[in-house]
């Protein structure tokens, strides 16, 4: 390198270090304002959930461990478990309780979510679990074709490959790699129709006696589209069409057995897996009259297609897994935006680039930055082929958010995601991986958060982000603030509105800097109490630089929360609001349906002709109080 060059470089680092260090000295403070009047959403308590851990199904004694882990996840305020134990639910046989282990040679071992279920209902309160239902056809009939590992391990130096399809017969070569037989699935499955797969719902609602109002929630399978990998033995026709038929067929025999199940699907394996499948003779993208669709958009829009002809709802919750593999700082407290910011480039985004069938590449040639935004577009999706009130959730559940180097990262990223889902009425979020910073991050927001999400803006979102809550009473709101820089502090300026907040001293509770799990139990975490000063419903803070901080208001004038549920229930029906439009879903063909205001003027009346799953849409002509009559059915909502 030349002198000249040295030169060179060392005059632009002085001017960016010169540019750096006048930014920080003259940086603005971030102003912040919070609406309790405005985006006033129901935050599902199924955020705060994870997959199951340390929970064992083999014996119905709870340990000393499990009672351990047990006291601290209801301690943090976890409220969901994914309990169906990822790929080992696809051939799970509830009968028998034994399922296939696709990553140890198909070999077959004991399971009985039984045991696990009851641990559930016996030792947590507030907390529910989700289980599966099987779609591949078969499930595990008997342990007695089993690859003998530990024999075959004697002769050798090192395990053979996990994934080799060695169960019924099968033999590997001396290296542990090469497949020489693959064995033959039908030893050790057996058939098992959709009529077998939903029949663990009467099982344990009349047999066991389970409380099924904590189970409601059951995932359609797990990761089928990549079936062709993680269950190569039973060598499916893994094709978007097959897919459907399976989950159409499964989905239709729950809803029969328990007409108020909540289904989640499809449970997409991955970012690649968004728009494409891992697919018999390598369709990878399915097909419709030869034209190619993202797999996310093929199974919503047939899914649609057999819930409008069959009258029967086949969807609840939108379900996607997602595991990112950046490490870099900026992208992991980033990957919130990959969701709904529809500005935001993920250059780790490649799956989503053939979203509109074909894929769009250009930014490597540098003509333009292709943007995810994938719930976003589920919902665009969701609106085109079921209809706007579909009354269809969203829901993540499985990723790997953990910094195993910094906990504080982990910490960022999971309160940046929590927030987000909360803004954005997302349903349900189980994290695959748990690690250190997350238990502290989920009490953080579930023990100190309130039921009733509100809006917040800051001036530079992407910098510092605040995520509001409100009671049901109107008498407490909770403001988390997540700085996301580095290294440096940032002063805000919050301004309060439609909230009287109480002058004086306002407790705070942040996180920082921690080290290690430092979370016990509600008294005993790494939570640094402090205070801050609020006058006329302004407060000026500095927030530590990678930090979460919660600030804890009152009021002595509370307006009360009405009207805020997203869905009521009625025996026969639901009725969503979205601003003065009112959505109907379930009303049975023929019913008469009336809407009136409180003096008995008729807004709008008529008979319903549509399908039981498809939704009539009404729109009240302002905001306030009305009775919706649904046949003989009488329901009081309040139009926001």
């Amino acid at each position: 390198m030349t002198s000249l060059w040295k030169s060179i470089i060392s005059k632009k680092a002085l001017v960016a270090m010169t540019t750096a260090l006048a930014a920080t000295t003259v940086s603005a403070a971030i102003d912040i304002s919070v609406n309790a009047d405005q985006g006033i959403k129901k935050i599902s308590p199924y955020l705060y959930g994870r997959n199951i851990d340390k929970i064992s199904d083999g014996s119905a004694e709870v340990t000393s461990e499990e009672t351990a882990f047990i006291n601290q996840m209801v301690e943090a305020g976890v409220h969901f478990l994914r309990a169906n134990n990822g790929n080992n639910a696809t051939r799970y046989n509830w009968k028998q309780k034994l399922t296939v282990h696709p990553d140890w040679y198909n070999n077959v071992y004991s399971h009985d979510w039984a045991i696990t279920a009851k641990k559930v209902l016996d030792n947590m309160p507030g907390v529910d679990a989700m289980y599966a239902f099987q779609l591949t056809g078969w499930v595990a009939s008997s342990t007695n074709y089993n690859f003998d590992d530990w024999k075959w391990y004697q002769g050798h130096e090192k395990w053979a490959t996990g994934t080799l399809d060695l169960a019924g017969g099968g033999e590997v070569a001396d290296d542990g790699k090469t497949l020489v037989k693959a064995g033959d699935y039908r030893l050790y499955n057996k058939e098992w129709p959709a009529d077998s797969t939903v029949a663990i719902i009467p099982h344990w609602r009349d047999n066991l006696k389970y409380d099924m109002s904590r189970f409601k929630y059951w995932s359609m399978d797990n990761e089928m589209d990549i079936w062709r990998g993680t269950h190569s033995d039973l060598d499916l026709p893994v094709t978007g069409d097959f897919l459907v038929e399976h989950y159409v067929d499964v989905a239709k025999k729950a809803r029969a057995q328990w007409k108020d199940i909540k289904l989640t699907g499809p449970v997409v394996a991955n970012e690649w897996q968004w728009c494409h499948i891992a697919a018999y003779n390598d369709e990878s993208r399915p097909k419709i009259d030869g034209k190619e669709y993202c797999w996310l958009e093929f199974f919503i829009k047939k899914v649609a297609e057999a819930q409008k002809s069959s009258g029967t709802k086949l969807l609840d919750v939108f379900d996607i897994h997602w595991y990112p593999g950046e490490t870099d700082y900026e992208s992991r407290v980033n990957w919130h935006r990959v969701l709904f910011d529809t500005t935001y480039y993920y250059k780790g985004g490649n799956g989503i680039r053939c979203a509109s069938g074909t894929c769009d590449w250009s930014e490597h040639n540098g003509q333009k930055e292709y943007k995810s935004y994938v719930f976003a577009r589920i919902n665009d999706w969701l609106d085109k082929y079921f209809g706007k009130g579909h009354g269809i959730t969203l829901g993540i559940t499985e990723t790997d958010i953990i910094d195993k180097d910094d906990p504080m990262v982990t910490a960022l990223t999971y309160a940046s995601f929590l927030g987000t889902m909360q803004d954005n009425s997302v349903e349900i979020f189980t994290p695959w991986t748990w690690g250190d910073g997350m238990y502290e991050t989920v009490h953080l927001f579930s023990r100190y958060g309130h039921p009733n999400r509100v809006q917040s803006t800051s001036s530079n979102d992407s910098l510092v982000s605040a995520y509001s809550s409100i009671s049901n009473k109107g008498d407490s709101l909770t403001v988390i603030f997540v700085n996301r820089s580095q290294s440096a502090a940032q002063d805000i300026n919050l301004t309060l509105s439609n909230f009287d907040a109480k002058a004086g001293t306002a407790q705070t509770l942040t996180l920082s800097g921690i080290t290690g799990e430092t979370f016990v139990s509600h008294t005993q975490n790494a939570l640094k109490k402090g205070t801050a000063q609020v006058a006329d419903n302004k407060v000026s803070l500095s927030l530590s630089a990678k930090s979460i901080t919660a600030m804890l208001f009152t009021t002595d004038n509370p307006k009360v929360i009405d009207g805020i549920t997203p869905t009521v229930l009625s025996r026969n029906y639901s009725v969503s609001m979205q601003g003065l439009d009112i959505f109907v879903t379930g009303i049975q063909k023929n019913t008469r349906y009336t809407l009136v205001n409180t003096l008995g003027q008729i807004i709008s009346r008529g008979v319903w002709n549509g399908s039981t799953g498809a939704s009539l849409k009404l729109k009240a002509p302002s905001a306030g109080r009305y009775i919706l009559q649904v046949g003989s059915k009488n329901l009081s909502i309040m139009v926001k």
